[in-house]
């Protein structure tokens, strides 16, 4: 029953959603509540427009499945742009409407499918305003969505820039294919530099709003996530500090899954980033994993529940960190997923070898399993990164082997159906971890041997 009732007030704020954001947006763009006969057609109009763009992302975009925040960001962004659209209208007219303030937001934040359709909703709130203009409907759509799809991925701020130039080039062009008289043309100069700064004026509008964006709804963008990924972030610090083993794990790790996901054309930053931070949990108690224990291990002195309950704890302690520095939401799921619901076999087999009576399922990971390709490399990439340093003796033959028989058991397990990886990807990952871990085997030649040298420093016991 709770479980239906969920799916119940789902269906609802979306339903909502569809209904109300029209009359919101018709509101917004006439800047008053005084109802009108017209509203009638404008609302059939922005309504047809929100709900067949909005239907297609929530169909198609995996995010808005995964998380309620990205259908709450996206509307309310929808909302925030429109919102400037009656400034915009008044201070310069119609071709100073800032659609590409929404369009790149949405584009950056969600990716290029959300920004394509939110330029359609944004463009027919555009034309609506405009006395239901199509050529200003058209020049908005072709556009905005030509310069987003030029440009693609926001991994710098030029990119922004590449957006807002092409939008510019592209709004000009349209502008002279819909207005072939060369009087109405030379007459035109102003409504010309208007729409040519336009996509500036709003990227600019973007690059400050953005952060601000990002901090509230835990959304990044590539540019976000890069500048919050600097090992200089106090969580990254801390853990260097607190669990120094972990830290270089992590760091080892991103290296890993960078060049991974770069190869089957995943979001190599979310991998990187995420990477960083999916074993900050262990700081909590990093004397409890190998990594950091010199020698005393306290595992020994615990029983084999006890010994997991610790163990898993840190995913717990991890996704705690996340919510409290309000880490982006994507790497909250891979410090939540980045074991899945996988076993802990070594104390599954000890609680064997002291007979007691369990089951694999009491020694599971509470999960989920990965639900993106970046979260599923992550797994497979902590999985080979640590057999590879209990590999007593090394070679590619054995590192290829050890790889392919981790990612085959990962696979077999049934914990990647969920990341949308392909057998495809799977091989492709394989073969750059046997890359980036064969190159790690790699030693110095021998310096020869110098004269003595005298000591003025003597490191203390």
């Amino acid at each position: 029953m709770k479980f239906l009732r969920k799916m119940r007030s789902k269906k609802l704020y979306v339903y909502l959603y569809y209904f109300l954001t029209p009359l919101v947006l018709i509101i917004l763009s006439n800047l008053s509540i005084q109802p009108r006969i017209e509203w009638i057609n404008e609302y059939i109009l922005i309504g047809g427009a929100n709900f067949l763009s909005f239907k297609w992302i929530k169909d198609h975009v995996k995010f808005f499945k995964i998380h309620e925040q990205y259908f709450w960001t996206y509307a309310a962004t929808i909302l925030l742009a429109v919102a400037f659209f009656p400034l915009g209208n008044l201070l310069v007219g119609h071709y100073g409407i800032p659609v590409f303030l929404g369009v790149i937001l949405v584009a950056a934040l969600m990716g290029t499918e959300s920004g394509i359709a939110s330029a359609i909703t944004l463009s027919t709130v555009a034309a609506v305003m405009s006395n239901n203009s199509f050529d200003l409907f058209a020049m908005y759509i072709v556009s905005s969505i030509t310069a987003i799809y030029m440009v693609k991925n926001f991994n710098k701020r030029t990119d922004m820039t590449k957006v807002a130039f092409y939008g510019s080039i592209v709004s000009v062009i349209m502008f002279f294919a819909m207005h072939m008289d060369l009087q109405f043309i030379s007459q035109s100069g102003t409504n010309i530099l208007i729409i040519a700064l336009n996509p500036f004026i709003s990227m600019i509008l973007v690059l400050g709003v953005m952060p601000y964006v990002e901090y509230i709804s835990r959304i990044y963008s590539n540019i976000g996530l890069l500048e919050l990924g600097g090992l200089s972030h106090p969580l990254l610090k801390e853990l260097s500090i607190e669990a120094p083993g972990t830290y270089f794990h992590s760091v080892e790790l991103a290296n890993m899954c960078e060049m991974a996901a770069s190869r089957i054309n995943a979001n190599y930053i979310l991998a990187r980033i995420g990477s960083y931070f999916h074993d900050i949990g262990k700081m909590k108690r990093p004397e409890f994993f190998t990594e950091n224990q010199k020698g005393f291990n306290p595992h020994d002195s615990m029983t084999p529940i006890m010994n997991y309950l610790v163990i898993i704890s840190h995913v717990k302690y991890g996704v705690k960190m996340a919510k409290e520095k309000r880490l982006p939401l994507l790497v909250e799921d891979m410090i939540r997923e980045h074991h899945g619901t996988r076993m802990v076999s070594f104390f599954y087999q000890k609680a064997l070898a002291e007979n007691l009576n369990v089951s694999p399922d009491d020694f599971r990971y509470p999960g989920p399993r990965p639900r993106t390709k970046e979260a599923g490399i992550v797994m497979l990439a902590d999985s080979c990164e640590a057999a590879f340093k209990s590999m007593k003796e090394i070679n590619p033959s054995k590192i290829q082997n050890i790889v392919e028989e981790i990612v085959n058991r990962v696979y077999n397990e049934r914990q990647l159906d969920d990341s949308g990886l392909s057998l495809k990807d799977l091989d492709e990952i394989a073969q750059e971890f046997s890359k980036i871990l064969s190159l790690r085997m790699k030693t110095r030649l021998s310096y020869p041997k110098r004269e003595e040298i005298e000591k003025v420093i003597k490191i203390a016991n």
